[in-house]
């Protein structure tokens, strides 16, 4: 089958390309001045030495670039069916049609849709899938049991849809891959089972998650609380792989005197008990991060104290405190920790459900999702945050909300945040959002950003 393309005009971010993200400075430059290294020219390697520090022993180490952005660098193919979702519920005989066809296009050598995993995965590999269960839509009466799913597992939300989970794991068994070693994770136990996963995942699957659930401290390397019971199925993070990173939750939250309050440790999931990740994130715009995709899934799923990213701190007379956003440099620098570089092999971006506006979750007031009925795969996570950062703003323009890079509540007078209504927006929380953490990640070598290097190819097949 052809390729086609949607009748979808091409985005331009509002005029946020590379171009005009870099300016006049090189990207040796930018990185030093956005992710705080001296100013001047300087080589990657240098560049991201300044960045990150080499000085603690403990660190990862900085090496030559390996692993993403994968075997594919710039490409991303997208599967359309109509027939994938009505009215929230998925159809999985479609979802199966467009997973066989997303990898076989995806690989283009396959012969068969098996030959395409089996260009990425073989027998004896320990597979870790990462799913996403915030923007989980909660059915009606249902309250915040910890330990059993809180939505419609037909109606999830916008989410990691269950039937392609179990449409990569199917297609993992085919392959040759045992289901005693796959393992289905995230990063919070609560999110995870309440989203329905645990009770959705085949017999002789794993799961587990980093943490037990959310906490304004995040620095327990366990990943337990202080204080409560102990939770099963919670790896932790690892104590020796960690990115530093200067800066922090405000004063008060912390010792002073701790210097863990500076870093994010990888999760042991990655680090110990999986040798490669299957990335499943969701269409989805953010209000810190701008848009919350392949880049994001890898960076606050998969390391701990992420909430420094993104900070309510303080309040002003509307009752709207000062906020401090460091998402734009944060995910680009967890992401390029070498083992998630190394590890993160493929990425599968959720689209049958996808949300434009008030993401990433169901308890923000402009919360709105679409369905938009289509499956988009990758090895290049910043390239396939590029096709889908088009794709939110697209849908965006279409019912009266700026882009995603002039939203916040300090965007320009002419982007002030309104409701297609024309009433104003209050789920704006932090003074701009930050989807320059796409473009920041290419100039790190994590992928292709820039759209005219990108081949980004259609394939309706429903």
């Amino acid at each position: 089958m052809k390729p086609c393309q949607r009748n979808q005009k091409s985005c331009n971010r509002s005029g946020l390309n590379r171009r005009t993200f870099l300016g006049n400075v090189t990207a040796g430059t930018l990185a030093g001045s956005v992710l705080g290294c001296s100013s001047g020219d300087v080589e990657y390697d240098a560049s991201l030495k300044a960045v990150f520090g080499t000085s603690e022993r403990r660190q990862s180490s900085i090496s030559q670039p390996t692993g993403l952005p994968g075997e594919y660098p710039g490409r991303v193919i997208e599967v359309a069916h109509a027939g994938s979702m009505a009215d929230g519920k998925r159809d999985a005989i479609a979802i199966r049609a467009m997973i066989e066809e997303g990898m076989s296009r995806l690989v283009p050598d396959a012969e068969t849709p098996v030959d395409a995993w089996r260009a990425f995965f073989e027998k004896g590999d320990r597979i870790g899938i990462k799913v996403v269960p915030v923007g989980k839509v909660p059915k009606a009466g249902a309250s915040a049991r910890y330990e059993g799913p809180m939505v419609d597992l037909k109606r999830p939300g916008s989410v990691s849809s269950h039937e392609v989970v179990h449409e990569v794991i199917r297609s993992l068994e085919l392959a040759g891959i045992k289901r005693s070693d796959i393992l289905v994770f995230d990063r919070y136990r609560d999110e995870f089972i309440q989203a329905g996963y645990r009770a959705m995942l085949p017999d002789g699957v794993h799961w587990e998650c980093s943490s037990s659930r959310y906490d304004e401290l995040q620095l327990e390397i366990d990943g337990q609380i202080r204080g409560e019971s102990r939770q099963r199925n919670v790896a932790g993070y690892d104590r020796d792989v960690f990115r530093e990173l200067a800066f922090c939750q405000p004063p008060g939250t912390h010792d002073s005197l701790d210097d863990r309050r500076f870093r994010s440790h990888l999760s042991k999931i990655i680090t110990q008990k999986v040798d490669k990740v299957i990335s499943i994130p969701v269409l989805k715009d953010h209000r810190s991060a701008g848009v919350t995709l392949a880049l994001k899934n890898m960076s606050h799923g998969m390391v701990n104290n992420v909430a420094r990213s993104h900070i309510f701190w303080g309040a002003n007379p509307s009752g709207r405190g000062r906020t401090l956003n460091h998402c734009q440099t944060f995910i680009p620098a967890a992401v390029s920790l070498p083992q998630t570089r190394d590890k993160c092999v493929l990425q599968i971006l959720d689209g049958l459900l996808g949300t434009y506006e008030g993401g990433p979750g169901s308890w923000n007031r402009t919360f709105a999702t679409w369905e938009y009925k289509s499956l988009l795969f990758a090895t290049d996570p910043v390239a396939l945050d590029s096709v889908g950062w088009n794709i939110l703003d697209h849908k965006r323009s279409q019912h009266g909300w700026p882009s995603v890079a002039n939203m916040g509540t300090d965007a320009q007078p002419g982007a002030t945040p309104q409701n297609p209504n024309g009433a104003r927006s209050h789920s704006e929380v932090f003074h701009i959002r930050q989807p320059q953490h796409v473009p920041l990640a290419s100039l790190l070598g994590l992928g292709v950003f820039e759209q005219k290097d990108i081949k980004h190819q259609v394939y309706t097949i429903g």
